[in-house]
């Protein structure tokens, strides 16, 4: 499998820490219940939560909606959170948000949980491919291809996402 880098290291830290400074700017003085979605978030998120200034209380969330290289089509939620979101301010943090049915499950889910608000921060946003209208809040890149990537958590069957740039996959 060949790949092609699209974002490097220094790029995606930079973007990163900015994105960091914008969140900590928007809910200063307000505690900020940050939510990982696994497995593809953990180095975004990771990056990201060091930059955010205040309160911050951190949990994770598993859903699966691939099948190596292709969406099923479906949202399965494998594990929940351990904490309550009930009357907190809710930040997302997602790897990559596609065709919108995993943030439209989320939102549901955290809202039906009570949560006092429900934003979005995503590494890449590829806004073309939405099938489910949702908003994100806060985004380091905008695609405007449906090249499928690699690195910095994003996998292809489990694999590549230790990479520390984000690369575009080259199937043969």
């Amino acid at each position: 499998m060949k790949t092609e880098v699209v974002y490097d290291e220094k790029e995606i830290e930079r973007r990163i820490k900015a994105l960091g400074e914008r969140i900590s700017s928007d809910y200063a003085g307000e505690p900020l219940f940050c939510i990982c979605v696994l497995k593809g978030a953990f180095m975004f998120f990771a990056e990201l939560v060091k930059h955010i200034i205040g309160e911050v209380y951190i949990d994770f969330i598993r859903l699966d909606s691939y099948d190596g290289a292709r969406s099923s089509g479906e949202v399965k939620l494998h594990n929940d959170l351990s904490m309550s979101v009930a009357d907190k301010n809710v930040l997302i943090v997602e790897d990559i948000v596609d065709s919108g049915r995993t943030l439209e499950f989320l939102r549901t889910h955290f809202d039906s949980k009570g949560a006092r608000s429900v934003k979005v921060a995503c590494l890449l946003d590829r806004p073309k491919n939405r099938e489910v209208m949702q908003k994100v809040d806060y985004k380091c890149f905008t695609l405007e291809t449906s090249a499928f990537l690699v690195g910095y958590g994003l996998d292809y069957d489990q694999l590549y996402r230790n990479r520390a740039d984000i690369a575009e996959v080259k199937f043969e």
